[in-house]
């Protein structure tokens, strides 16, 4: 053998047994994480008679997101007998091409940490003293199902790669397995206030399953209160979607009468329980995710890179579509609004606004020249002393 050969074969030995090491060094690191993950950021399954304030997954066999996958939701028992109960955000599928572009949340963020974070940045379920809800039992409901939080079927469609697909629509049956879940083990009784509440396509989830919520859950409780943030948009076909869709519960469906779910559900809720429930709304004037979304109901029309446009025109179409929910959602429900434009959104340069406020520090912040934050207004809307904010930001808005 000559001497070329035998460096070549040390050299190759050398090689493998550096190959070797670095495999046994990525085997150890994934080992770490695993071990990180369960016994740092995973939270623990949910137990009976949980501690109080500390956070549990909720999930069951039934529980799933859009791919199929495990879903969860979360839990933390508070000491005062009041319960909020979050719905996150995170797009919509309405048909096979919002199905095929991926425009909601297909999965739970990996690990629990970040999917308490992608819900809760800062906002209404910190955990911190600042935070006037910190004491309070807190039910999270992360968004990965493309339906509002309000499905209960399966949709096929074809992907961009031409393959055939399944979306599973499974809100409802997460909704309904986490709530019977937490009730059974958690020892919730006397719960004198609960407040639904959820931004974006959460928000909607507030409106539609808040009646779900105070009827079947928490049907003593003496002070309700429901707060859609930023959740708004025309489209004439929301009860075929409900219905052929998501598959939707009946009660849910029959409940859509026109082009303004948000309204329709929030209309339906006034009408079981008056002025027993609080009803409340905050959106920023030009919020440039619904702007872009109701020129997406509008058209039906993706761009060419599977993208919603937006421009300023839908801003003026947003505003004045706000407006008029606005009036009609006080004239019908006896609601309490709080609008504003203070934050930065990546469409400011077309005259647009931002989308959401609960989940954000934002949230506990004061508002234009009100001396309130959203924070703020929904405890003294709790407390009994409601009002309203930023009626005349609308420029369309009647004097």
């Amino acid at each position: 053998m000559s001497g070329d050969q035998k460096k070549h074969n040390k050299r190759g030995l050398f090689m493998k047994k550096v190959l070797k090491i670095f495999g046994i060094i990525l085997l150890i690191l994934a080992a770490i994480a695993v071990i990180v993950y369960f016994s740092v950021l995973r939270y623990p399954n949910l137990k009976t008679d949980p501690t109080v304030g500390k956070w549990y997954r909720v999930e069951t066999s039934e529980m799933k997101s859009s791919d199929g996958s495990a879903y969860h939701a979360l839990f933390k028992k508070g000491d005062e007998n009041k319960v909020l109960v979050y719905f996150a955000g995170g797009g919509v599928s309405i048909n096979e091409d919002t199905a095929k572009y991926d425009s909601y949340n297909t999965t739970l963020v990996w690990p629990d940490l970040l999917a308490n974070l992608t819900m809760n940045m800062g906002g209404l379920c910190a955990d911190g003293e600042e935070n006037p809800f910190y004491d309070w039992t807190m039910i999270l409901f992360p968004y990965a199902t493309g339906d509002f939080h309000c499905g209960t079927g399966e949709f096929e469609y074809t992907d961009t790669d031409g393959k055939t697909k399944t979306l599973y629509h499974n809100g409802y049956i997460n909704f309904t397995s986490a709530m019977d879940e937490i009730l059974e083990k958690a020892g919730l009784e006397d719960v004198d206030t609960v407040v639904v509440t959820g931004y974006s396509a959460g928000g909607w989830g507030a409106a539609i399953l808040a009646n779900d919520v105070f009827t079947a859950y928490f049907p003593e409780a003496e002070s309700k209160t429901v707060l859609v943030d930023s959740s708004v948009a025309l489209y004439d076909g929301w009860a075929d979607v409900a219905a052929n869709v998501w598959q939707a519960p009946e009660h849910i469906v029959d409940r859509i009468k026109t082009n303004n779910l948000t309204l329709d559900s929030l209309t339906a809720l006034y009408e079981v329980y008056g002025d027993e429930v609080n009803i409340l709304f905050c959106c920023s004037t030009r919020d440039g995710d619904l702007a872009k979304i109701q020129r997406y109901f509008n058209d039906l029309v993706f761009d060419s890179d599977g993208e919603m446009p937006v421009d300023e025109a839908d801003g003026d179409a947003f505003e004045t579509i706000l407006a008029e929910f606005v009036s009609q959602l006080k004239e019908q429900t006896n609601a309490n609004v709080f609008l504003f434009d203070d934050f930065d959104w990546y469409g400011r340069e077309i005259n647009l606004t931002s989308h959401t406020v609960i989940a954000t520090p934002y949230v506990f912040a004061e508002l234009d020249d009100t001396g309130k934050s959203i924070a703020e207004w929904l405890n003294d809307a709790i407390d009994g002393n409601k009002a309203d904010y930023g009626l005349e930001l609308l420029s369309f808005s009647e004097e």
